[in-house]
């Protein structure tokens, strides 16, 4: 009989744990800071492995779609994108009359920094790396 009591005495006092711990909200927790991927980004890329040397911009729009600036802040190309928890990606076409596809990957945990890989076409890799910081 005591080693019944025990164990329904643990069994009662896992499933009070189990309660306790499923009812935390961790919403609760959230960073005050977060921020939406929608804005305009700045920061610069690289070829593969070389040193980030190059300006790259984007104008990321609600609705999934997206331009591409250049320095003086003009649009170069559009584009879409998605997110998915802690991802960014993107699709973008050069307008004439320079050509090209290009597509992207990116880290983006609500913060103001994404950075990632880029590629040829619809390849998300093999282009190099990239990082923008958002300013508005």
């Amino acid at each position: 009989m005591f080693k019944s009591m025990q164990l329904r005495s643990f069994i009662i006092a896992g499933v009070v744990s189990l309660i306790a711990f499923t009812s935390c909200n961790k919403k609760d927790n959230v960073d005050s800071k977060e921020i939406s991927i929608e804005g305009t980004w700045i920061g610069k890329y690289s070829f593969l492995s070389e040193p980030y040397n190059n300006f790259y911009s984007f104008k990321i729009k609600p609705g999934g779609t997206l331009e591409l600036l250049n320095e003086a802040q003009q649009k170069t190309g559009e584009g879409t994108w998605e997110t998915e928890p802690g991802i960014f990606s993107a699709t973008y076409t050069l307008l004439p009359p320079a050509s090209g596809t290009f597509s992207v990957i990116a880290n983006f945990n609500k913060t103001n920094k994404i950075d990632g890989t880029w590629g040829v076409g619809q390849q998300l890799y093999g282009g190099g790396y990239w990082y923008m910081n958002k300013i508005n």
